[in-house]
C-alpha cells in the first residue's frame, strides 16, 4: 500500500511539473537563442555571406547543441574570410550573456562555398572549405573584445 500511495504521489508531482511549465527535458535559454539570431544577423552583414543558418537543439539529453551553417560566396572561400566570421562569432559570444553557460554548450559552425553547398537540410562536412568551434576564453575575451554585461 505504501510503494502505491508513493507511486501516486510520484506521478502527481511529475504531471503537476509539466502542466506548471517546469519541464527538466527542454532547458531552453532565451539567451543563447538570441544568441545565435545576433551571430546569424552578423553574419548576414558580411558581403562575402550568401546564406546562414542554425540549430539549436536542447535538452536533458543532449545539453546545448548550436549548430551554425555559413555560405560564402564562392570568389570570397578562403581561409581569411571564414576566420573572420569565427572572430565575429566570438565577440558575439563573448558579449552575451550565454557565456555564463559555457560549460554547457557546443558551439560549432561549418562554412560551404557557394559553388559547392551542402545538400538542403543536411550538413556535409566533407563538402566544408572550413569547421571549427565558437569559444573564447576569458583572458583572450577580456583583452580581444573587452569587458563582459554583467547582468543577465
Amino acid at each position: 500500500m505504501a510503494r502505491r500511495v508513493a507511486g501516486v504521489v510520484g506521478l502527481v508531482v511529475l504531471l503537476v511539473g509539466l502542466l506548471s511549465g517546469c519541464n527538466l527535458f527542454v532547458q531552453y535559454y532565451e539567451d543563447v537563442d538570441e544568441l545565435c539570431k545576433k551571430i546569424v544577423a552578423d553574419w548576414k552583414a558580411q558581403a562575402e555571406v550568401v546564406d546562414v543558418s542554425y540549430i539549436y537543439v536542447h535538452g536533458i539529453d543532449s545539453g546545448q547543441q548550436i549548430d551554425l551553417e555559413v555560405i560564402v560566396r564562392a570568389e570570397s572561400a578562403t581561409a581569411e574570410v571564414w576566420e573572420r566570421l569565427e572572430d565575429i562569432a566570438n565577440r558575439d559570444y563573448w558579449l552575451s550573456t550565454a557565456y555564463d553557460r559555457e560549460g554547457h554548450m557546443s558551439f560549432q559552425y561549418v562554412v560551404y562555398s557557394s559553388d559547392n553547398p551542402p545538400a538542403k537540410g543536411g550538413v556535409e562536412p566533407s563538402k566544408s572549405i572550413g569547421q571549427g568551434d565558437i569559444g573564447v576564453s576569458p583572458k583572450v575575451g577580456l583583452e580581444k573584445y573587452g569587458p563582459r554585461p554583467t547582468t543577465r
